[in-house]
């Protein structure tokens, strides 16, 4: 049973309400998911991906438990991270692109000198079972596992979170080789993770029995979009 979920969607629905969501409901989703896909990417040099949501990171219970075994063998982090809905993935080190597609409900990290990515085809593709991400907030964090040995960036990224700075934290964890992604479902997802045997693609899609009919307008993917051109702009 995972532990320290947050139950904050209200508060972010109402952030979204004060943003006046009207102009940016008429925002196309798959150009909101393709800007997103062209500017993320992961670096990973200790070869072990973590990916978890994003609140997880600034949770205090996750903190105290990964701060507890920061001395101890790296694997030591990988069942704290189970233990609050995430994953860790072994790959080889390197720069990972991220492609999301909403109308095929994937995502799939790739190396970046992949060619030939299709997303489609790879649900047919990724076989192995890696384990389960629960996304409550929307976004999934992806980083390299070294970063949860550094202190100082998971205190300030706490901070930012509780003072409302949701983008701030994932500018925060881009700047330091992370990504962030959105999910599916307005109120959160339950993801599925495989791989391709023998290759370091990686691929998410939602529990089938909690997929949704049809696709869901692309809020949350919106929403940040907007935020980075506004933040490029300014």
């Amino acid at each position: 049973m995972r532990t320290g979920r947050n139950d904050n969607r209200g508060r972010r629905g109402g952030r979204r309400g004060r943003h006046g969501g009207g102009r940016r409901n008429n925002r196309n989703p798959r150009m909101a998911a393709e800007g997103g896909n062209k500017r993320e990417r992961i670096a990973v040099e200790s070869g072990y991906l973590v990916l978890i949501d994003q609140f997880m990171l600034a949770n205090p219970q996750f903190m105290e438990r990964i701060a507890a075994v920061v001395d101890e063998d790296p694997d030591a982090k990988d069942a704290i991270v189970v233990d609050f809905g995430g994953t860790v993935i072994d790959v080889e080190p390197g720069t990972y692109r991220i492609e999301r597609d909403p109308f095929q409900y994937i995502v799939v990290i790739h190396p970046e000198d992949a060619a030939g990515i299709n997303p489609k085809e790879l649900r047919a593709q990724a076989t192995q079972v890696r384990g389960d991400v629960f996304v409550d907030t929307r976004c999934l964090a992806m980083i390299d596992r070294e970063l949860l040995d550094d202190s100082e960036l998971l205190q300030k990224y706490q901070q930012l979170w509780f003072s409302g700075q949701d983008k701030a934290c994932r500018d925060l964890l881009r700047d330091n080789g992370g990504a962030v992604r959105y999910g599916f479902q307005r109120y959160g997802d339950e993801l599925q993770v495989y791989s391709v045997p023998g290759q370091d693609i990686v691929c998410l899609w939602p529990n089938p029995a909690t997929m949704p009919a049809q696709p869901e307008a692309d809020m949350g993917e919106a929403a940040d979009a907007g935020a980075v051109e506004e933040s490029a702009s300014a």
